[in-house]
C-alpha cells in the first residue's frame, strides 16, 4: 500500500500542476503532452503494484507484460520500486517547474496578418517521392525476407543497410507529408494560420495516398511514423480551426487508427503466415523459467470479455520503460558521466568518415543491467540522465527539458514580424513537442538531435516548403477565409 499511497499523491501534485499551468497559458496541447508522459512514466504503475500484490494474477485482465522479466530481470514490489517512483517523481515535477518558470502569464494571438497560403501538391509530391526513395533502398532487404518466408519488419530491424538512415527519415517524411498536408487541408474552412488554395481535387488525392503509403508501412511493420503524424496532425487540426469539424477529424483519424491497430497484429509474421492456417496447431510455449511468475501462463487464452479486453488494449508499451529505472536500483548501475554527451559529439561526424560511435547511456544501462542482447528495449529519459550523473541529475534533465518546453509555449502563436520560418514554428512548436514527446520520453539525451532534426525540421521544413512554393507559383483564388 505504501507505493499506491507514493503513487497517488506523486500523481495528485502532477495533477494539479498541470491543471495551474493550463489556466495560466490556455494551450490544450500541454494537456496533451502530459497525458502522454504519465502513460509512459506512471501509467504501467498502477497495475502492476496491484499485479505484484496479488501474486502476479493479472493475466486474468489481460495484462502480458512478463516476457520482459526473462529478457530484463525480474519486477518486485521491493524497496528499489520505490526508489524508481521517487525518481520518477523527480523528474515529473522538475519538468513541470521549468515549463513554470518559462510560460508567459498570458498567451498573445499572432498578429492578424492574414493566413499563410499553402500549395497541397507539394505534401502529395514529397510523400511520393519519399516513399519511392524508402523503397529503393529498403527493396532487396524485403525481397530476401519474403523469399526466405520471414517478418520484413524483423529482418530490416535487425539487419544493418546501406541507407538505413536515409530510409527511415524518408518514412517520416511521407508520412508528415501527408498527415500534416490533409490535417491541414482538411481545417481550412475559416482558418487560423494556414489556407489552401482552390484545388478540389486535392481533397480526393490525400486519403488514396495515405492508404498505399499506410499499405507500405504496414508491409515494414512501422507504426511511430503514423502515430507521430497522427498526434501532430491532430493537434495542428485544433490549432488552424476556428470551428473545429469534428466529422472530418474522425474520418481522418480513422484512416490512420485502423492501419496502426492491424500494423500492431501482423507486423511479427511473414507474408506466407498470412493468413495462417486454420488447421495448424499451435504450439505450446514453455513456461516462465523466473520463480515469481512460474505460475503465470506465458500465453493464456482469454476466459471472459474482460481478459480478451485488457488482452485488446493494455499494452506493453506501459512497462518496459518505467522499470528502466528500478533496474538501475536493482542492479546497482553506476553513473558513466557525460556518456551522452559524447555520444552527441560524435554523431555530429557522418558515419561515413567514422562509423563507430561511442556507446549510449542506454548502452551503459543494458549492459550493467545484463540484458538479453538484440532485443528493442527502452530507457526512460530519466534514467538515462541518471547514467549521466546520478540522482542529481534527474532532477537536471527534467527541469531542462521543461524549459524547453515552457519556451516553445512561449513563443506559441507569437508575431514573428515579416519572417515566414519564425512565425510557422511560433505556430506548429508546441505541437511538434508534443508528437515527438513519445519517443523523447523512452529514451535519453541522445534523442535532442533526433528531435530536432525529425520533430522540428522534417514537419516544419515541408510546410515551409509549401507556404513558398505557394507565393511563388499562385494558383487560382484562395479558399478558406470563411467567404
Amino acid at each position: 500500500m505504501k507505493s499506491y499511497l507514493l503513487l497517488f499523491v506523486l500523481t495528485a501534485v502532477l495533477l494539479l500542476g498541470t491543471v495551474l499551468i493550463y489556466r495560466r497559458t490556455r494551450q490544450a496541447s500541454f494537456l496533451i503532452g502530459m497525458c502522454i508522459l504519465y502513460f509512459w512514466t506512471f501509467l504501467g504503475a498502477w497495475f502492476f503494484i496491484g499485479d505484484a500484490m496479488s501474486g502476479y494474477q493479472g493475466y486474468k485482465i489481460g495484462l502480458a507484460y512478463y516476457y520482459l522479466m526473462e529478457k530484463m530481470f525480474p519486477f518486485e514490489l521491493d524497496h528499489c520500486y520505490r526508489v524508481a517512483l521517487w525518481g520518477y517523481g523527480l523528474f515529473s515535477l522538475s519538468l513541470l517547474a521549468g515549463v513554470f518558470l518559462m510560460i508567459p502569464r498570458k498567451g498573445k494571438e499572432l498578429a492578424s496578418s492574414g493566413p499563410v497560403l499553402l500549395d497541397h501538391r507539394v505534401f502529395l509530391a514529397v510523400a511520393a517521392v519519399s516513399a519511392i526513395v524508402s523503397f529503393i533502398i529498403v527493396r532487396p532487404l524485403m525481397m530476401q525476407a519474403i523469399q526466405d518466408g520471414e517478418s520484413v519488419y524483423l529482418v530490416t530491424r535487425t539487419t544493418f543497410f546501406a541507407g538505413s538512415t536515409i530510409h527511415a527519415l524518408c518514412n517520416e517524411l511521407a508520412a508528415f507529408s501527408l498527415l500534416l498536408g490533409w490535417s491541414l487541408y482538411l481545417s481550412s474552412d475559416g482558418p487560423r494560420h494556414f489556407a489552401r488554395t482552390g484545388r478540389t481535387w486535392i481533397g480526393y488525392a490525400y486519403p488514396v495516398a495515405l492508404v498505399l503509403l499506410e499499405l507500405y508501412l504496414m508491409l515494414l511493420g512501422n507504426k511511430h511514423e503514423l502515430f507521430m503524424g497522427l498526434v501532430l496532425g491532430v493537434l495542428l487540426f485544433f490549432v488552424n480551426s476556428r470551428r473545429p469539424a469534428f466529422g472530418r477529424l474522425a474520418v481522418y483519424a480513422g484512416f490512420v487508427a485502423v492501419p496502426l491497430f492491424l500494423t500492431g497484429q501482423v507486423r511479427g509474421r511473414s507474408l506466407h503466415a498470412l493468413p495462417k492456417d486454420p488447421e495448424e496447431k499451435a504450439v505450446v510455449p514453455p513456461p516462465f523459467t523466473v520463480p515469481v511468475i512460474a505460475d503465470v501462463p506465458r500465453a493464456p487464452k482469454a476466459t471472459g470479455p474482460v481478459m480478451r479486453m485488457g488482452q485488446m488494449l493494455l499494452s506493453n508499451e506501459m512497462f518496459a520503460a518505467h522499470f528502466s529505472l528500478y533496474g538501475i536500483c536493482r542492479n546497482h548501475v553506476e553513473p558513466v558521466p557525460g556518456i551522452s554527451a559524447r555520444y552527441l559529439a560524435s554523431s555530429l561526424v557522418p558515419r561515413l568518415l567514422k562509423e563507430d560511435r561511442p556507446p549510449t547511456a542506454y548502452d551503459a544501462y543494458a549492459g550493467q543491467c545484463g540484458l538479453m542482447e538484440g532485443q528493442g528495449y527502452t530507457i526512460h529519459q530519466a534514467a538515462a540522465w541518471y547514467m549521466n550523473g546520478g540522482w542529481p541529475l534527474v532532477g537536471v534533465g527534467g527541469l531542462f527539458l521543461g524549459l524547453l518546453w515552457g519556451l516553445l509555449m512561449r513563443w506559441n502563436g507569437r508575431s514573428s514580424g515579416k519572417s515566414l520560418p519564425l512565425r510557422i514554428l511560433s505556430v506548429m512548436g508546441t505541437s511538434c513537442w508534443v508528437a515527438y514527446l513519445p519517443m523523447l520520453v523512452r529514451d535519453g539525451p541522445e534523442t535532442l538531435k533526433a528531435l530536432l532534426l525529425e520533430g522540428f525540421a522534417l514537419p516544419i521544413g515541408v510546410v515551409l516548403l509549401a507556404a513558398i512554393c505557394a507565393r511563388r507559383y499562385p494558383a487560382r483564388k484562395p479558399v478558406g477565409h470563411g467567404t
